[in-house]
């Protein structure tokens, strides 16, 4: 099954949170997952940040507890990323977001999924 735009359920994952950093080996989980339903596979397609925090902060995404993939966010920035990997999760998978660093602001993001 590929993952094409027009085809499928878009999910959203989204949030502003206020980021408070305990370093880089630190990591903190958001209050952001989506597991997949059942009979359903999933893959995300871009992933955007911002970031008020006055230095680096990494955003990590989580699959079944294992980190999947980072994006490093730079200081007082925002980031788009289209994917152009694209992996297939299957029903059941838990996808998580948590961030590291140091400084606190604002971080502000936007994860889109494809749901077939």
């Amino acid at each position: 099954m590929g993952m094409f735009m027009g085809e499928g359920t878009p999910v959203l994952l989204q949030t502003i949170v206020e980021f408070e950093g305990k370093g880089f080996f630190n990591p903190q989980m958001l209050d952001l997952r989506y597991v997949v339903p059942a009979n359903r596979t999933t893959g995300m397609l871009y992933f955007r940040a911002g970031s008020t925090i006055s230095s680096l902060v990494n955003v990590s995404i989580l699959r079944n507890g294992q980190v999947l993939r980072y994006f490093p966010v730079a200081a007082d920035s925002a980031i788009h990323v289209s994917l152009a990997i694209v992996e297939e999760h299957p029903a059941g998978t838990v996808l998580d977001v948590c961030v590291a660093g140091e400084g606190s602001g604002l971080l502000i993001l936007d994860l889109g999924y494809l749901e077939v």
